[in-house]
């Protein structure tokens, strides 16, 4: 059996292959070990080719679960982005619009949605009218605001509203 020493010496303060210190997830202690091993390994002895190749494919196989993480991050970065434009997109439909959200003391209270962004939790907010800052999640309903740019009843429509309108019209 082949012994492994460090590849460093005291003198010098670098890290050994096989040390822990300061070491990232990557190839190179790998590389660093294998080459060492291939060195110092006797004639009479030489590395079997299947250890060899064993220890090939464990290479083989750490790079490809690294580019894999590092694909799975940016895909993870990416849906973050999507996820953020949808809500900014979804929020941005309310602009101008009154909206009825759960208030202090679980009282419905009414807004006009000012302006839209996303917090750095990652939740949208919309800021109302009268300086309150609302979560998207917290609004229960949406109506037209009032031409006088009031909060109150609204001129909005449901389902029911509509189908009356109509037939007055018929």
């Amino acid at each position: 059996m082949t012994t492994i020493t460090s590849t460093t010496s005291s003198t010098n303060g670098g890290t050994s292959v096989l040390s822990g210190k300061g070491a990232t997830f990557g190839d190179n202690p790998f590389l660093r070990l294998l080459t060492e091993q291939l060195k110092n390994q006797t004639p009479l002895e030489p590395v079997d080719n299947d250890a060899f190749m064993n220890q090939m494919a464990s290479y083989s196989s750490m790079q490809e679960q690294k580019d894999l993480n590092k694909n799975m991050l940016q895909l993870l970065d990416y849906q973050g982005l999507l996820a953020r434009m949808q809500g900014l997109s979804q929020g941005s439909a309310l602009l101008g619009k009154e909206v009825t959200y759960a208030g202090e003391g679980g009282r419905d209270q009414q807004g006009i949605v000012e302006s839209v962004y996303v917090a750095e939790d990652g939740n949208v907010h919309l800021k109302l009218n009268d300086g309150k800052d609302v979560t998207l999640a917290a609004i229960k309903a949406i109506g037209e605001a009032d031409d006088d740019g009031d909060t109150g009843t609204g001129t909005g429509t449901t389902a029911n509203s509509n189908a009356t309108a109509g037939s007055a019209v018929a």
